[in-house]
């Protein structure tokens, strides 16, 4: 067998196409430079952003094959998470193949998550065939991954992670001192202050105009007006809503505009707030990225106040004399009244379902005590709050008995099982035998797929191994490498299309038979229960003329017989 001369005998890398007097010309890659900044490293000049992108261009501007570069970028975003916005997109696009390298500064700029992190860049990158470059800890997927290399790497994530994780409990820690202070350490006063961010402690200064609305609703308040007529009082006043007023710093409502609501939750926090006898309340929100806490309000208890640290709009005896009236009034209510605590809610089954048609917003199930046969008990109800927290009368639903509407749907669940799902049994044995064969369908495509990345990959072997013998040129293994790259990323992409794909198909086909499955169940059941409401109903809407509009996860029979229709007859 003839020979080629000129050639060099070597191990050839992935990404390397060999060349004649030991050079190397590499593939070009389609390289995303990412960077991230967290928000309590912002001041940091050495992590900035511009000095992130620095390095990496400066990393790459001799190296011929990062051709393209892309950028990707979450400012003020923790490492703690993967679900950033830049870094989702840049991994969209890998997975798309539009990318095929990703470089960062080091790895914390990548993630502060060991596992995680450790998971992209052993598993997820080299998967999808992209090199991973973190340019300050000399650390390239190309260049091998052996064990001490794989060692470095996990105690680099580990140590970014607990390093997230200190500095969480730290800032924490900085906060809550800053607060037993009196520093105001939130980013909006309260309506009615504004923060002075010449003063050292961020002390409320009093914002007259609004202040002077603070006034009235106390004033209201004392007089003995519910929250509601207040509300319906404030906007006849054409008074724009403390989260307008903080935007567009107009007390009023511009003339051609119509006036927004004032929503009694609102009205409710101005009424309980310290802040306006003069006391500093902060720590009712928490989050703590050290333990995994995701941000909610805490125990009274935990709060953080300081009394007297700035100007009161309300003076002490006209608060607590608000407060007093309003428990007194809570006491006396049959719906929030203590005399009930001791009576538990019962469980909502069309809860997240169930809509006003007016407004389109989720209406909750809500309760008032009443007596009965001398026993107190719950009487349950659907109200659109919107129609009553907006103040003024809404053409919203205004109250619905639960018993009458859960009857009312299982009504219509009984007429449309009658209709047409006398088989449903023998309709979900077939539904599984369908998910079986269609399921097998998708991993007998996805193997086929992948008998062809080995064929690839053995024929890139063979080809440089024909190199290696002469009988293959140094431009024909260009070519052929190339190619095969370029098919292998294809295949990989398809692949990933495949398996999401079938992770859909399964998840239609298995709602669809929790559909039938409910049908069946619906035949022998005197009454509705929550795992049949959301195998069969998607959405449920009220309107005021106590009419219901249902929305199955499944076409209805009357309304396939209707589309029909018109089709036939357009």
């Amino acid at each position: 067998m003839a020979r080629m001369a000129g050639r060099f005998n070597a191990v050839a890398k992935n990404n390397v196409i060999v060349e004649d007097n030991h050079s190397v010309k590499t593939r070009t890659f389609r390289t995303a430079f990412y960077a991230r900044l967290s928000v309590e490293l912002k001041m940091k000049p050495s992590d900035s952003i511009a000095n992130q992108l620095a390095i990496m261009r400066d990393y790459v501007k001799d190296k011929q094959e990062f051709a393209e570069t892309y950028e990707y970028i979450d400012n003020g975003v923790s490492g703690t998470s993967f679900d950033r916005p830049a870094f989702q997109q840049m991994m969209e696009n890998a997975r798309a193949g539009k990318i095929n390298c990703i470089i960062v500064k080091d790895l914390s700029r990548f993630g502060r998550t060991y596992i995680e992190s450790g998971n992209y860049i052993e598993t997820i990158l080299p998967f999808l065939g992209i090199r991973f470059i973190s340019v300050n800890d000399h650390f390239d997927s190309d260049e091998g991954f052996n064990q001490n290399k794989a060692l470095e790497i996990s105690l680099k994530n580990l140590v970014n992670d607990m390093y997230a994780k200190d500095i969480s409990k730290r800032i924490a820690c900085s906060r809550r001192m800053d607060m037993e202070k009196g520093k105001f350490v939130g980013s909006n006063a309260p309506y009615g202050y504004l923060a002075d961010s010449n003063d050292p402690l961020r002390k409320y200064v009093i914002d007259e105009p609004a202040a002077d609305v603070v006034r009235q609703i106390f004033s209201m308040a004392l007089e003995g007006t519910n929250m509601r007529n207040i509300s319906i009082a404030l906007q006849d006043y054409n008074l724009s809503s403390p989260g307008e007023y903080l935007k567009t710093k107009r007390l009023y409502h511009a003339n051609n505009e119509d006036a927004k609501p004032w929503y009694i939750g609102t009205l409710s926090s101005i009424l309980s707030n310290q802040a306006y006898i003069g006391n500093m309340v902060q720590g009712k929100r928490r989050t703590r990225l050290s333990e995994n806490e995701k941000t909610h309000s805490t125990d009274k208890k935990e709060w953080v106040i300081v009394e007297n640290t700035h100007e009161a709009i309300i003076d002490k005896e006209a608060f607590y004399a608000v407060r007093d009236l309003f428990a007194k009034k809570v006491e006396k209510s049959a719906f929030s009244s203590d005399r009930g605590k001791h009576i538990p809610m019962k469980a909502d089954i069309l809860d997240g379902i169930l809509y006003c048609g007016t407004c389109g917003k989720k209406i909750p199930m809500m309760s008032k005590l009443v007596e009965k046969n001398g026993k107190l008990c719950r009487q349950y109800f659907y109200q659109c709050r919107y129609s009553y927290d907006a103040g003024k009368e809404k053409k919203c639903i205004s109250s619905w008995l639960e018993r009458d509407i859960v009857q009312s749907v299982y009504d219509a669940l009984s007429f449309q099982v009658a209709m047409q799902y006398e088989k449903a049994d023998t309709i979900v044995d077939k539904m599984n035998e369908i998910i079986a064969d269609k399921m097998d369908a998708f991993d007998e495509k996805i193997k086929s797929l992948e008998k062809r990345i080995e064929k690839a990959e053995h024929c890139e072997s063979k080809s440089y191994e024909g190199y290696v013998m002469g009988d293959v040129t140094k431009q024909e293994l260009a070519r052929l490498q190339k190619k095969n790259a370029k098919e292998i990323a294809n295949l990989k992409g398809q692949i990933i299309d495949e398996t999401e794909n079938k992770s859909r198909e399964k998840k239609k086909l298995e709602k669809e038979v929790r559909w039938w499955s409910a049908a069946s169940c619906m035949r022998g059941k005197a009454s509705l229960n929550r795992e049949i409401v959301e195998a069969m109903i998607s959405r449920i809407e009220l309107y005021p003329d106590k009419n219901i509009q249902i929305t199955y996860h499944f076409k209805d029979p009357l309304t396939e017989e209707r589309e029909k229709y018109r089709r036939e007859h357009s």
